[in-house]
């Protein structure tokens, strides 16, 4: 891969003249060797914006300040376009060195040969793979082999406005809230909201289609013991596996809070301003929505997790990885340097955790650095339960197909049992069974 040279002279214009006049030594005759310096270039693609996109670039001059020998160059990709341009680009051989993925595209990338394996190459760096969360962890090996590196867990959780519960009497006096852990203590919680606050607030902000009611429809599914949309036991040809009682039990709950109780409003899309301007009670949301919430003026939050109102901790849940893209004439060393930088950032997860989200190595949450930080250890233990998505190369597809069928229950157009009947029927169409 690419190396560049940096040569660093020490000779002063005096040092040049007398040398001239003297004429030297063998030594400085022949150049500058005892001052020249070798440092290795790692290209990274990252697919970060706005805050987070700052926290990986302070990350990374932090590892590149640290020592000389190693210069990471981290280049930020257009979003959208993000992993077509990566597999592209490393298919004919013009990829990065480094390059961040998502929990949900690893395995399209696994499949196509794209990535390389982490074993051997973590082993000779020195990586202790029992320094990672194992929920994290877990999820990023298949058959036995490592093929990224974790940085974090970024689940779904819901975060309060303490003023407003307070206001309706469901603070308690350690900051949780007075919600019976059941479905119907779930929704009496969100009916009080309603009754007692002001006309015009809102009991629960969030979206009527998309993602937002969509993570919250898979915590809920896997709370019930829902596991699968698909099955795990093959990246390329899994077999659809819905737990469908369980999976319209949940949309149905969900859909209730829209329609039957009206706790959540229809037809919003951006629904963040309700409660960043004090206006709604509840949210759910991203962990990086942290970040936004705690600078705002006068807004006084707790986050959670996602309340487990039907027996099992679950919660939606991705995480960012660190992977090495696969090439046939790849530099050892470059590979060796890439990922004594993925060791040091995963080491400064705390720097990370300033983004909201929970880094994978369990040491960094033990840190004083991350326990200093404002309200990250407040749902840092969804690290330990999260849900990922079904490890196969359709995952992508899947989610695209339940959010849009799911957008159709959210609104009343269709039942739940008639939007799974669609969902069935397209993704076998799209796994080809």
């Amino acid at each position: 891969m690419r190396k560049w040279l940096i040569v660093v002279s020490l000779m002063l214009v005096g040092a040049l003249f007398l040398t001239a006049c003297t004429g030297g030594s063998e030594e400085q005759a022949d150049g500058q060797s005892e001052n020249d310096k070798e440092v290795i270039e790692v290209e990274m693609w990252n697919l970060f914006a706005a805050g987070d996109a700052q926290y990986m670039q302070n990350i990374v001059d932090k590892f590149n300040e640290s020592q000389s020998e190693i210069f990471v160059n981290n280049v930020t990709q257009e979003n959208a376009q993000y992993y077509t341009k990566l597999m592209t680009s490393v298919s004919s051989g013009k990829g990065p060195d480094l390059a961040i993925s998502h929990m949900h595209v690893l395995p399209e990338l696994v499949s196509q040969g794209l990535v390389t394996e982490l074993n051997d190459l973590g082993k000779d760096v020195g990586i202790v793979w029992e320094d990672f969360n194992k929920n994290i962890l877990d999820a990023t090996i298949y058959d036995g082999v490592h093929y990224a590196l974790p940085i974090d867990i970024h689940p779904q959780i819901m975060y309060i406005n303490n003023e407003l519960v307070d206001q309706a009497g469901l603070l308690n006096e350690d900051g949780t809230i007075k919600m019976d852990k059941s479905p119907e203590g779930y929704i009496e919680f969100f009916k009080t909201l309603k009754e007692r606050l002001p006309e015009g607030t809102l009991p629960f902000a969030s979206s009527s289609a998309g993602g937002n009611p969509y993570w919250l429809w898979w915590g809920f599914y896997t709370q019930l013991g829902g596991e699968n949309i698909v099955s795990e036991d093959s990246l390329e040809n899994p077999t659809y596996n819905i737990d469908l009682d369980k999976a319209i039990q949940a949309a149905n709950f969900l859909k209730d809070l829209y329609h039957d109780e009206e706790i959540i409003r229809l037809n919003v899309s951006d629904y963040y301003p309700d409660f960043q301007a004090g206006n709604a009670a509840t949210i759910t949301a991203g962990v990086w929505a942290t970040g936004t919430w705690e600078i705002t003026e006068g807004l006084d939050i707790t986050p959670m997790p996602i309340p487990n109102v039907f027996g099992e901790k679950g919660a939606w849940a991705n995480s960012h990885t660190f992977v090495l893209p696969y090439y046939q004439d790849t530099d050892p060393e470059v590979q060796k340097a890439a990922i004594e930088f993925m060791d040091f950032a995963t080491d400064n997860g705390a720097m990370w955790a300033q983004a909201g989200h929970i880094p994978a190595k369990k040491a960094v949450i033990e840190s004083e650095e991350f326990n200093e930080l404002p309200y990250r250890n407040q749902y840092a233990e969804v690290a330990n339960y999260g849900n990922f998505a079904d490890r196969n190369i359709y995952a992508r597809g899947i989610e695209e197909i339940l959010i849009g069928h799911l957008d159709t229950v959210w609104s009343g157009e269709v039942t739940a049992e008639e939007a799974f009947k669609k969902i069935e029927t397209e993704v076998k169409e799209l796994i080809g069974e």
